[in-house]
């Protein structure tokens, strides 16, 4: 998948939503592929693990987009964005939260994702499983990732630069959640996927945990220690810190 078609994507989407807030938040592959290329090109920035030691940026098929909170609880955003899709050809991959959208070089595809809500917002919303929306008339889901616990704290900015559909060149302000939500996401993905043998994504998850601990800077590795620490009696860190110390035991040396 060229990159360059997803950030056309994004640009697209964007443009078509002048009243969304702004920076967008990305995550999944996509977010760490823009973080890790712009953190490529600038000699300034020291990581925890110097950049020739990472592996090669990995190119994924979709752009996770993360909806705040003042999204998900609006009606009017939702709609918005569903019929911006709507617009741009996009069709439902699965019912409401993952699009589709066929191109001359490829599919591209759209899924939206969002964090558990504060208590005094759950009546404006209606959660199925783990689907969201805002209570009233729309078409839009997303899908809630209780794991990812301070989703918009202290996120990464970046610019991406590209082409829209219609060859306009364009600038965009994105941001990447920071190490902590990350690596949480991500530990639970490879804990989803660790056993599917037939499509090897639990190994694409590992090799991304690796990534997101690898560019991490001084400031980032801190933040990712105050937070730990503030959740550590919450399930999603509990099932993570389970994960990592099981696949340790199982991973040493034999007795």
């Amino acid at each position: 998948m060229s990159m360059e078609l997803l950030v056309t994507a994004l640009l697209d989407l964007v443009h078509e939503l002048p009243t969304l807030p702004r920076p967008v938040l990305v995550g999944g592959g996509f977010g760490l592929y823009v973080k890790q290329r712009q953190l490529e090109e600038r000699e300034d920035v020291a990581t925890l693990i110097p950049g020739e030691l990472w592996p090669p940026a990995r190119t994924t098929e979709d752009v996770d987009l993360l909806l705040p909170t003042e999204v998900i609880v609006s009606v009017e955003h939702m709609r918005a964005i569903r019929a911006a899709l709507d617009r741009l050809g996009y069709e439902p991959h699965v019912a409401h939260f993952q699009f589709v959208k066929q191109t001359p070089h490829g599919p591209v595809k759209i899924d939206l994702l969002t964090c558990d809500i504060q208590e005094q917002l759950a009546d404006k919303v209606k959660v199925k499983q783990m689907r969201i929306r805002p209570k009233g008339d729309v078409r839009l889901h997303a899908y809630l990732t209780r794991e990812a616990l301070e989703l918009g704290h202290s996120p990464s900015e970046y610019q991406l630069k590209g082409k829209r559909s219609d060859g306009s060149l364009a600038e965009l302000s994105v941001f990447v959640p920071n190490s902590f939500t990350y690596l949480l996401m991500k530990l639970h993905a490879f804990r989803d996927r660790m056993d599917n043998e037939q499509k090897r994504l639990g190994s694409h998850h590992a090799l991304d945990l690796y990534r997101i601990v690898a560019m991490m800077t001084r400031d980032e590795y801190d933040l990712v220690q105050e937070l730990s620490k503030r959740h550590t009696s919450s399930p999603p860190v509990e099932t993570a810190c389970k994960l990592v110390n099981d696949s340790s035991v199982a991973s040493g040396p034999s007795a």
